[in-house]
């Protein structure tokens, strides 16, 4: 059975984000110690409010564990399950009133991650998508840092063919149901395929000064209208992304998660360009899985192969 492969970029949001481009060799150390502080069985549980239709609040505690099924000096192959509540309709026995009643749900996503490239692939699930298991994973991650007192912290972001600031600029500017409107830029966080023109860009990296290692703008909208992005103001912020960090080509930023702009709508709807033009691969089956991951991580880290 044909499955498809996802690919996420694994990046650092602490201080290590500038000393890895100071000095490079640094990786060889983190993966050591991601290696050692990823652990079998590691379990941690993310807690957040729900309100039923019938208006009920409460709190869901949704469970990881990780589950290690091979792990070498570079990489990790392994399981993240995800159980969580989800709500069914019962009727109630008393009132013959049609009632949500939370239910166990265990979703699994297998998953190969090479520690020292900072790629993961893996194949989502229907109540385990990109989004939630991008999360779950830099999540997981931050835990097992803090557990073993590491100063570390992750994010991960899907990783796509990328998108030019016109493309975003045209995207932003169409879409006529933006409530909120949220531009990210981050510093690279160079792999092999990059490392050379994070190495240009360095001096020239307009956030290190602030010693931050992110910078948002958001727009919202409140009553009725919605935002205007074809604004001159939200043009010009778009276009400001290219000057963030110009020796690297916005293609690869956008690639990789450092520019990041998401929109969403007066349902809650989210969009994001990390969601756009996706690079994926196929896997006949589950047995066929590392195989592919690694084929599609080198394919990624093979320099100038998806932004000539």
């Amino acid at each position: 059975m044909e499955r498809v492969v996802y690919f996420s970029k694994v990046s650092m949001d602490s201080e290590e984000v500038y000393n890895l481009v100071e000095n490079y060799e640094l990786r060889f150390e983190i993966t050591r110690n991601i290696l050692s502080m990823v652990q079998h069985n590691f379990e941690f549980i993310h807690e957040f409010p729900y309100i039923t239709e019938e208006g009920e609040k409460g709190i869901n505690k949704v469970s990881y564990v990780l589950s290690i099924k091979d792990k070498d000096d570079e990489s990790i192959h392994g399981v993240l399950d995800r159980t969580a509540s989800i709500f069914v309709k019962e009727r109630d026995d008393e009132t013959g009133e049609m009632k949500s009643k939370p239910v166990e749900n265990t979703e699994d996503i297998e998953f190969y991650y090479d520690v020292l490239h900072e790629y993961v692939a893996f194949i989502s699930r229907r109540r385990f998508g990109k989004s939630m298991f991008n999360d779950a994973f830099g999540e997981m991650l931050n835990e097992c840092a803090r557990k073993k007192h590491l100063k570390y912290s992750f994010y991960v972001e899907s990783f796509n063919l990328g998108m030019s600031i016109e493309e975003m600029q045209e995207a932003v500017k169409l879409d006529k149901n933006i409530r909120e409107l949220r531009i990210t830029y981050r510093p690279a966080n160079p792999d092999d395929a990059l490392i050379d023109k994070a190495i240009e860009a360095k001096e020239k990296e307009r956030l290190k000064e602030s010693n931050a290692t992110e910078r948002s703008i958001i727009y919202k909208a409140k009553g009725k209208t919605n935002i205007n992005g074809g604004a001159e103001i939200i043009q010009d912020d778009l276009k400001q992304l290219v000057t963030m960090n110009e020796d690297i080509p916005i293609l690869d930023l956008t690639q990789r998660g450092y520019v990041v702009v998401t929109s969403v709508n007066k349902n809650g709807d989210v969009k994001t360009t990390t969601d756009t033009k996706p690079f994926v691969k196929i896997t006949n089956g589950l047995g066929e899985f590392v195989n592919t991951a690694k084929k599609g991580i080198q394919e990624i880290l093979r320099k100038g192969n998806l932004c000539d």
